[in-house]
């Protein structure tokens, strides 16, 4: 029902929907509001860039226009296609990327399986593409698919006897040559036996022209190196994965590059979501041209993915309230419905001006969800509805927009009712929940909540919750032996044997996972101060009786102090912790000259006077001596009590923390102690071990004959709070700052909100004074080689990170040394469905690849450089290899010693025992940039309203999904060290691996 200012008719419209291979082609199921409802935190306060990996930010963003103009060519892309990097160079550029300068015929062979089926084409027909067109343009994309599928276009269709595909908009294809137009009327209404409505004609001529003829050779050329990329490819690959697409579409529901059937494995996770497991199948260019295959290949896994749980509205509300924040527990829909209902604002000055509450702000989420109506009165109503937004109005005060206040005009009488009295008179429905806000639709219509249920099969699209993540990894963890098995039972279900489709067209796709011939690395040796530990293929080490590489000299632990939070543990239990911890760091080596000076808070003491308190206590307990590193023990798993801690110690104090888990402080195990020693000694400038070189003395570099530095950069994005607010995303940058690259600084800065290419003025914040500090640490006037690790960007940004990202690191360069070193960018990934399957018995004891397994051959690209590594043996589950794709090389370093290089350093990770599967600098990206959170610019000045209207009035808003908006620019980071700070600290902390 719409409001009487609408008088529109009671119900509302069908909504705009899209069906499932829609939704596919169009981007997906829509998402949430992901915007917050405006601006927030306090104007930017003055730091030292040069002290600081934080420093301030311009306000402003000189590339944005650029990046964004990059950004739309990308979307306008095909989305689910696996298109390679030079389909994304637009304005007639030539490519810039890397050729595989060759193979590693050096390390040892080994047989493995791979997750990816080989395309045989059959024979070599010629295939049509159509545009096809409505006139008039219909308003709806959907209206394309019922007006094809109508009688009349099929009958015209059928006078040919070929099969014709349609991919549910504007393009279709057939083997039929059909140069001349085809006109079709076409009359929905009729055809669907329903009366015209004045106004609202449903009639539409259909034009299917054809457009061009694709050929398999023009792919094949291009696989061969022989021709450059050009749009006719495109158009092959776009018709086979439509080829791929039609006939599992038909009978499960599509989302992008994945398919479920309605009988797909599920598991309810908290009554609001459920997972389910799908079938990930994507067409690929693939290296298998040069070894007699087409060249073309398809990409077969396990999806794992969560779904709204279908049910009805008023349930889901509860479910999703409950579990958004632990100090709400609506045991029925009246506690619900009062946690929804307006507030006043505490810092509004106004009397009496309802706000949405926080638990109304969840609702958000539930934006753009489909429903259908049922209830005593409409029990057979095939309509789809879609949900606009939870109705709310200033007009309504504090009750909020109810059934029991919100009206509207029945267009027949033009009588004014509530929703309410509506199904009383209409239905003889007495509604259960009449305090629950209304949802108004897409087509102005609104529902109250209770008769409204949930569409299943549409995805949730925000980030789970710690429980959620707990039990989805759960259902999504399998052995390699069980995914496997998986795979070849989605391999059946996609049925390409008999997919009359594939066979219309001449496609055939090999039944069985290709084998592959891979390399496997040699481990290295891994060096502490007195002697090696040798991994071997079992990728993991022993720490008893190891000396760290370098401890930390300077930064002994003389002033220190451990710290209890909510009186979570006794005195003597700290005590005990405190006895362990200190022999066993230094039976590592570590330098510990006193006892740390013990504190207990009580339960419900602010975090950062507790802070306060705690320094100055460590300090005069120490002879004035200021502390270089707090302990502090956390009764739980608190986030909020971890980042709060964090951001007290290194924005005030500018030092180093480490946190410590009550339970694990409790049993002191030696164990638990030398993990705390690895983090501890890395915060205080300590090097926990290095890959020794294999010729060249005990202090030789392994890897580098002259001044390197290694660049991992990372951009992790913000997610949306409870309250609809966007986290800005954050740029996180890592440097080796060692001849070893075992030792990484880390500096970051916030990059926007949903910006992955991080623009030149922050490159620049972040980069300068960074590089300055590097020469004087390491005693060299400008490296000679650089390697920048980039994580986190697809083919069709790789043009972007050279153009903004690596373009402007050589400015830097440039001005501050006045040389440009040579540079080698390798972007790293891991979102991909590439698994390996070793064969007999190749693999370890849980059936993974050994780590240092190497794949470059059958599932690379026919001729960029890279390849697919598994550096690492996994705990649970199937390994996930790393996918380095090296798209600019200057270095020329031969493959096998790069790839030697990678893997080696995944040794070095400094607080384990164990290589990681990805390399170092950009796994320490990852952490800094999470960290970094701590380091938000929030919460300063709000208790002040006049203070907050200032600061917001001096950001510009734009809009985002929905009617949330966001600001266009993010506040910088605050720096290292307040005016409690001392020098010692803040011009150390900065420059150490504070973040690990």
């Amino acid at each position: 029902m719409s409001q009487s200012s609408q008088g529109g008719p009671p119900g509302g419209m069908p909504p705009h929907q899209r069906t499932p291979s829609q939704s596919s082609q169009q981007g997906g199921p829509p998402a949430g509001s992901a915007g917050p409802s405006g601006p927030r935190g306090p104007p930017n306060q003055p730091g030292s860039s040069s002290q600081s990996p934080f420093p301030a930010g311009l306000g402003y963003d000189p590339a944005r226009n650029k990046i964004e103009e990059a950004r739309r060519q990308e979307k306008d892309m095909p989305n689910r296609l696996d298109l390679p990097p030079e389909a994304y160079i637009f304005d007639g550029k030539k490519p810039i990327f890397a050729a595989r300068p060759g193979y590693n015929e050096k390390d040892k062979p080994v047989h493995i399986r791979v997750n990816q089926y080989r395309v045989e084409q059959a024979n070599a027909i010629k295939v049509y593409q159509y545009a096809v067109s409505l006139i008039p343009e219909p308003t709806k994309s959907v209206v394309y698919k019922k007006c094809w599928a109508s009688n009349a276009v099929q009958k015209e269709l059928d006078r040919q006897p070929k099969i014709w595909l349609y991919d549910g908009r504007s393009l279709a294809w057939s083997i039929c040559n059909q140069p001349a137009p085809i006109k079709i009327a076409i009359d929905l209404d009729a055809e669907q036996g329903k009366t015209k409505r004045p106004g609202h004609p449903n009639e539409f001529t259909m034009l299917i022209r054809q457009t061009s003829t694709i050929y398999l050779d023009s792919l094949l050329s291009y696989l061969r190196g022989k021709s450059g990329w050009d749009t006719h490819i495109l158009e092959c690959m776009n018709f086979f994965d439509h080829a791929l697409r039609q006939k599992p579409s038909q009978s499960m529901t599509a989302i992008r590059r994945n398919f479920y059937h309605p009988q797909a494995p599920r598991r309810d996770l908290d009554g609001t979501i459920y997972a389910a497991k799908g079938i990930y199948a994507a067409f690929r260019l693939s290296e298998s041209i040069r070894s007699g295959g087409s060249g073309l290949s398809i990409n077969v896994d396990v999806a794992n993915t969560t779904f709204w749980k279908d049910q009805t509205l008023d349930r889901l509300v509860m479910n999703l309230i409950n579990i958004s924040s632990d100090k709400w527990n609506a045991r029925t829909p009246l506690e619900a419905a009062e946690l929804l209902r307006p507030i006043q604002w505490h810092m509004n000055t106004k009397v009496k001006e309802a706000t949405p509450s926080d638990a109304f702000k969840v609702l958000r989420r539930l934006h753009k969800l489909r429903f259908k109506v049922f209830h005593r009165g409409k029990k057979d109503d095939s309509k789809i509805y879609t949900i606009a937004r939870f109705a709310f109005h200033p007009k309504y005060m504090f009750e909020g927009a109810t059934s029991k206040n919100y009206t509207f005009v029945v267009r027949k009488t033009g009588e004014s009712r509530t929703v309410y009295e509506h199904y009383m008179k209409q239905y003889d429905v007495p509604l259960q929940f009449p305090w629950f806000p209304v949802i108004e639709t897409t087509r102005d219509g609104a529902f109250p909540i209770e008769v409204c249920h949930i569409l299943p099969w549409q995805r949730y699209n925000f980030k789970l919750n710690g429980p959620q993540t707990s039990d989805m990894i759960k259902f999504a963890v399998t052995r390699p032996a069980e995914r496997a098995k998986s795979i070849m039972e989605n391999v059946n279900r996609l049925g390409w044997n008999s997919d009359e489709y594939l066979k219309e067209f001449g496609i055939r796709v090999n039944p069985d996972m290709t084998k592959v011939q891979a390399r496997l690395l040699k481990p290295p040796m891994v060096s502490y101060k007195n002697g090696n530990a040798n991994p071997g293929t079992s990728g993991r080490w022993d720490l008893r009786q190891k000396i760290f590489y370098i401890n930390n000299k300077g930064r002994e632990l003389r002033s220190w102090g451990i710290a209890i939070t909510d009186n979570c543990v006794d005195l003597p239990v700290v005590q005990n912790f405190a006895r362990v911890f200190m022999k066993t760091y230094k039976d590592h080596g570590g330098l510990v000259e006193k006892p740390p000076h013990l504190i207990r808070f009580p339960r419900g003491k602010d975090l950062g006077d507790a802070y306060f308190d705690a320094y100055n206590a460590t300090k005069n307990a120490n002879g004035g001596e200021d502390p270089v590193m707090m302990f502090w023990v956390l009764p739980t798993k608190n986030s909020f009590a971890y980042y709060r801690l964090k951001k007290s110690g290194e924005c005030r104090f500018g030092m180093v923390s480490q946190m410590l888990n009550a339970a694990h402080v409790t049993k002191a195990q030696p164990q638990y102690c030398s993990n705390v020693s690895m983090k501890v000694n890395a915060k205080l400038g300590g090097t926990t071990c290095r890959v020794p070189a294999e010729t060249g003395g005990p202090t030789a570099p392994a890897f580098f004959n002259t001044p390197t530095m290694i660049i991992g950069l990372d951009v992790s994005h913000g997610s949306t709070n409870m309250k609809g607010e966007l986290d800005p995303s954050m740029a996180a940058m890592s440097i080796s700052w060692d001849k070893d690259a075992a030792k990484y600084a880390a500096f970051c800065q916030t990059n926007g909100y949903r910006q992955e290419i991080v623009n030149p003025a922050r490159m620049t914040s972040m980069f300068d004074g960074a590089l300055r500090k590097w020469c004087e640490t390491l005693g060299c006037k400008v490296p000679s080689h650089v390697f920048y690790f980039r994580d986190g960007v697809s083919e069709g940004q790789f043009t972007q990170v050279m153009d903004f990202e690596v373009s402007e690191l050589k400015k830097i360069f440039e001005r501050r040394c006045g040389r440009v070193p040579k540079f080698t960018v390798i972007v790293a990934t891991k979102r991909h469905h590439i698994r390996f399957f070793p064969e007999n018995g190749a693999g370890d004891r849980n059936g993974n690849p050994l780590p240092g397994t190497l794949v470059e051959k059958e599932v690379t690209h026919p001729f960029h450089y890279d390849f697919y590594l598994c550096s690492h043996s996994a705990i649970q589950g199937t390994a996930r290899p790393v996918h380095y794709h090296v798209i600019h090389d200057e270095i020329k370093m031969p493959p096998p010693l790069l790839q030697k290089m990678i893997y080696q350093q995944c040794y070095q990770y400094a607080r384990s025992t164990t290589p990681v599967s990805l390399h170092p600098a950009v796994y320490y990206a990852h952490l800094a940039g999470d960290r970094a959170r701590a380091h938000e610019n929030v919460e300063s000045d709000r208790k002040d309203p006049e203070q907050i209207k200032k600061a917001l009035s001096n950001w510009t808003a734009k809009k985002s999904s929905g009617s949330i908006t966001h600001p266009t620019e993010s506040l910088p980071l605050l720096p290292f060290g307040a005016k409690e700070a001392v020098d010692k600290n803040k011009n150390f902390t900065p420059f150490t691996m504070w973040y690990i």
